[in-house]
């Protein structure tokens, strides 16, 4: 399942023909039977994401005086830079991507979980692109995330 690669990532990063970067807000969840604290144990640290992601194959943590970064490397070998810029233990964390290979800026994320109806799985990603076929690859990027975490369940 890791064996998933960038491709999926890169496919969509020609450059758009539009001269203007749009906003975008892509939010996906997941309902799991789970306690919210059973699925945190698996998602909560910030490095852990290719214990479940099926397209990062590793994460490097890295501490610096500006904050807590992390550097994926997918199945293909891109790399992408995400520093932790909020954290709520137990509940969720918020990150930014401060170096990555796609056509996107001012990317910030929030992976939380919630204990409604078991464990409520949220994952939200606003960011801006002059290329619209960034709003779907940013929606794959977190299906598959989510798919993997589900799958870690089964």
């Amino acid at each position: 399942m890791k064996q998933i690669s960038t491709l999926a990532f890169m496919s969509f990063a020609a450059i758009a023909t539009s001269a203007h970067a749009a906003d975008y807000q892509v939010t996906r969840t997941l309902q799991l039977t789970q306690t919210s604290a059973e699925v945190w144990r698996l998602i909560g640290d910030f490095c852990d994401i290719d214990d479940w992601h099926p397209g990062v194959r590793s994460c490097d943590l890295k501490a610096t005086e500006g904050g807590l970064y992390r550097v994926l490397v997918t199945g293909d070998g891109a790399e992408f830079q995400e520093q932790r810029i909020a954290a709520e233990q137990g509940l969720s964390y918020t990150y930014r991507i401060t170096k990555s290979p796609l056509p996107i800026d001012g990317y910030t994320a929030t992976l939380s979980v919630e204990p409604v109806g078991g464990a409520l799985v949220a994952w939200s990603a606003r960011f801006s692109s002059e290329d619209p076929a960034m709003e779907d690859a940013v929606a794959a990027l977190i299906e598959a995330g989510l798919a993997g975490i589900e799958t870690m369940f089964r």
